[in-house]
């Protein structure tokens, strides 16, 4: 019996290990293919950079971005990346969520502000805080700030326009000169400048009304 166990325990053992070895691969695999893309496509790559996005996204783990590809789009450094954050879930299996980042900067910074989508709830009782005084934006998305009476020097009608015609991130917030969107899901290589030029498109709008 005991023999028994010795060889189940080692048979786990070696399965154990092959599989560490085929996710590692994979991984391996995974690095060669976002390299090798980023160099065919004139993006700089850089695995777990050095950023402190993570302490403005679901979860707040610093070290979440798993990688992220930057370039200049449009005379504008930015930053599209993935994010990751694993919770206890009901305590006996860790749930881990994925997020598409994608990171600006802006000309001077400003104050701290989120624009997200409302709810249904919310649409329905329409104005609330932060409100532009424009009916149609105001009804599907709500705005937070740390200064309220300086909204309209951040977000002015050419950004309403963009916003409810669906040309810039539906939410998005600013902390300092950081721009910042978030958005559940993986990313995919092809929809990298995409993604990067809905927020320069945000960030060119906003220095723009702000300058």
């Amino acid at each position: 019996m005991a023999e028994l166990a010795g060889l189940l325990c080692a048979s786990f053992g070696l399965l154990f290990g092959l599989l560490l070895v085929v996710a590692a691969r994979r991984r391996r695999r995974e690095r060669d293919r976002r390299r090798r893309w980023a160099e065919s496509n004139g993006w700089a790559l850089t695995e777990q950079p050095d950023v402190d996005w993570g302490r403005h996204l679901p979860g707040g783990n610093k070290r979440g971005i798993e990688y992220a590809f930057s370039a200049v789009r449009r005379g504008r450094r930015v930053w599209v990346a993935q994010y990751s954050v694993t919770d206890p879930g009901d305590g006996t299996t860790p749930q881990t969520h994925h997020h598409i980042v994608v990171v600006a900067t802006l000309d001077r910074p400003l104050p701290a502000t989120e624009v997200a989508p409302r709810g249904r709830v919310s649409r329905m009782l329409g104005r609330g805080e932060g409100a532009t005084g424009v009916p149609g934006f105001d009804r599907q998305f709500r705005i937070r700030t740390d200064e309220p009476a300086a909204l309209g020097h951040l977000i002015g009608p050419a950004l309403i326009d963009a916003q409810l015609g669906h040309r810039v991130p539906p939410a998005w917030s600013v902390h300092g000169t950081t721009l910042l969107h978030h958005r559940p899901g993986r990313l995919e290589l092809d929809q990298v400048p995409r993604w990067a030029d809905g927020l320069v498109l945000l960030a060119a709008l906003i220095d723009h009304r702000a300058g």
